[in-house]
């Protein structure tokens, strides 16, 4: 998959929009012919890249702070209630980050300069490429699974909800993304190059329904941009 991942992207004209925050608007035909033509260059520059692993985990539940939990054969401590509660029904969990690189950022770092409604478009355009890119990898993980009766929770990063983003961090030095997909996070948690995700999927022997993240699940819904009218945000 590491090979043709960049060939299943396709890059949901929608969801550009979406992330351009249209919202049912009529669109002239000239913007429509930009985000086509920004899309086809958005797939042509980009080179997505991803690593992920599973771990054991362990899971401790307070009344007085955060609940944690623990990943097996490593010193990493996730305090959160939101990812407790993800992984309540789990014994395992996957550790995975991806990116699109760095020549979609110098594009769009150029286009600032010389184009500056064509660089918005590419922005979102990377944005929509790096989620579907997640996706893909997070279906392949799915399938293999199921394959050993064992199902997933949907995805889930630090800053959206109450882990901090600063995990980031941790979980990407883990991973050792650096050396395997040239991902870089500093130590605030932002992300080099920009267009990347950095996340967590729980692993259960129980079927766990829907492996889509839910605006509704999310503690970002009431002030979300980007929150779909229909079945989740898909950060």
């Amino acid at each position: 998959m590491k090979d043709n991942i960049k060939n299943l992207i396709e890059i949901d004209e929608r969801e550009v929009l979406r992330y351009l925050q249209y919202k049912d608007q009529d669109i002239e035909s000239d913007l429509s012919d930009k985000i086509k033509q920004c899309i086809k260059k958005t797939k042509e520059i980009i080179n997505p890249r991803f690593v992920f692993r599973k771990y054991g985990v362990k899971k401790s539940k307070f009344f007085n702070k955060k609940n944690e939990v623990y990943l097996e054969g490593s010193n990493l401590i996730l305090q959160s209630d939101d990812v407790y509660n993800l992984l309540l029904e789990c014994d395992e969990c996957i550790l995975m980050s991806a990116t699109l690189g760095l020549e979609v950022e110098r594009e769009i770092r150029k286009l600032t300069y010389t184009d500056l409604t064509k660089g918005i478009i590419i922005d979102a355009c990377a944005t929509t490429a790096i989620e579907e890119a997640c996706d893909i990898v997070q279906d392949n993980i799915a399938k293999q699974l199921l394959k050993e009766d064992k199902y997933i929770t949907y995805r889930y990063s630090p800053g959206y909800g109450d882990l901090s983003i600063e995990k980031n961090s941790d979980i990407n030095n883990l991973l050792n993304s650096q050396k395997e997909i040239g991902l870089t996070v500093t130590d605030s948690g932002i992300m080099i190059p920009r267009k990347s995700v950095v996340a967590l999927i729980g692993v259960s022997h129980k079927g766990i329904g829907n492996t889509k993240k839910s605006c509704e699940n999310c503690n970002n819904r009431h002030n979300c941009d980007y929150k779909k009218e229909g079945d989740g945000c898909g950060n």
